[in-house]
């Protein structure tokens, strides 16, 4: 291998200055490729390193040991620490390096007093000895076949945004194929509001006993699911008594009867959790349990403030369930759709508390959203739907028939959740 100073000179040319974390990456560079027995490292087919830090240094290992994420040869690992693993992929030793933080209060000893602290970090650095400035530890490194430099994998398309997706990085979710952004909602400039999309939005069906609410809900889950969208539920149970869905004589039962406040029962699959609520109702607090999903379908709350779904089916005259903090989004009866008149469904009032930031649906931006027809082509990963437009003069809301559960999701999906591609 080269010299530390023939090798820093290449690596400060390549980063554009000479710092300490070029000075660190260098001295990082040459102490793993030794310690995994690769002299020069340049041309080299069998280096492997993981960085887990995107500063200065990475620039240095880099430049050092020639390895690079277009090659497959580096591989980043968001730590925000300053080490890297190196591997060496024919003989499987791999070991880890890290600068130790206890390195910093040695500067002074090595660099002299009196020198500009930045100045003095480079020349401390480089003159520090191995034990003072790194800990090298020998780690094991599983590497799947995929993650091989010249690895070749199959490429699938995310069933939701229609991207295609490669190296086996798709997350399969509900029998579809979905790409990480889309699983995880982890898409800053598809979202527009960081890492994560927030909370889940909410959707409230509404209307009187058995007109059919948990029939609509059955047929949204589905329809919505197969978008790659996570869709809970929440049901209002009207009972004084206690809901009767732990089993008496059971273990969880008897924690409860002996006055337990919550208890959680868990098995492999899933798990349940029971709270006594003091006769009071906590909608806020249920729906944040649902950290990590889309949308919260919710059958009944009346009185909670968010946009609603409300069924009309046999009614001569709805009741006015709708109100200004509570919008109405749409209306399904028995007639064909259309529209049908309501006092609130004024755009300003859309907004759900759990609703993503960043760009807004298009009656927010005063664009007449469209409706879409039930046409589509299952067989293409992005969704092909044939739309119309729907005029949407003020005071009118669209209605849908029963069996009209696509459109319907299609709106439910331009109002509430992310743009559909």
């Amino acid at each position: 291998m080269r010299s530390f100073e023939e090798l820093l000179e290449e690596s400060s040319r390549i980063h554009g200055h000479l710092c300490a974390g070029q000075v660190l990456g260098a001295r990082m560079a040459m102490v793993g490729c030794r310690e995994v027995g690769i002299d020069e490292p340049k041309g080299s087919k069998k280096l492997l390193v993981y960085v887990e830090i995107d500063r200065c240094a990475t620039d240095a290992i880099q430049a050092v040991t020639g390895c690079s994420l277009g090659k497959r040869s580096l591989k980043f690992l968001d730590y925000g620490k300053m080490a890297a693993t190196f591997l060496n992929l024919e003989s499987r030793r791999a070991v880890r390096v890290l600068a130790l933080d206890e390195a910093r209060s040695l500067i002074g000893a090595y660099a002299g007093e009196g020198s500009d602290p930045r100045d003095a970090a480079k020349k401390a650095y480089a003159v520090m000895p191995e034990e003072s400035l790194f800990r090298t530890q020998a780690v094991t490194v599983p590497v799947a076949e995929e993650e091989l430099p010249g690895a070749r994998g199959n490429r699938v398309v995310c069933a939701r945004c229609g991207e295609g997706i490669n190296f086996r990085r798709e997350v399969r979710r509900n029998g579809h194929v979905l790409c990480i952004p889309c699983a995880e909602g982890s898409d800053p400039f598809r979202y527009g509001n960081g890492n994560r999309r927030g909370p889940a939005a909410v959707l409230a069906v509404i209307g009187p006993s058995g007109s059919g609410k948990t029939t609509v809900i059955e047929r949204l889950i589905p329809e919505l699911s197969a978008r790659g969208y996570r869709v809970g539920t929440v049901k209002h149970h009207h009972g004084a008594t206690p809901v009767a869905i732990d089993c008496n004589g059971k273990d969880s039962w008897r924690h409860r009867s002996a006055g337990a406040g919550a208890v959680a029962l868990v098995s492999p699959s899933e798990f349940a959790f029971f709270q006594d609520l003091d006769g009071k109702e906590r909608f806020q607090a249920v729906i944040e349990l649902f950290d990590g999903f889309d949308l919260v379908l919710v059958e009944g709350f009346h009185s909670e403030p968010v946009p609603r779904i409300e069924i009309r089916r046999g009614l001569e005259k709805p009741a006015p369930l709708a109100t200004q903090e509570s919008p109405l989004i749409a209306v399904i009866g028995n007639e064909p759709s259309g529209q049908v008149r309501s006092p609130y469904v004024s755009s300003q009032h859309l907004k759900n508390p759990g609703r993503r930031e960043g760009g807004g649906c298009k009656a927010e931006r005063g664009i007449a959203p469209e409706r879409t027809s039930a046409v589509r082509e299952d067989a293409s990963p992005k969704r092909q739907r044939s739309r119309r437009p729907l005029s949407m003069d003020q005071g009118q809301v669209p209605s849908f028939t029963s069996d009209e559960i696509r459109p319907l999701a299609d709106l439910i999906e331009e109002r509430l959740l992310s743009h559909p591609r």
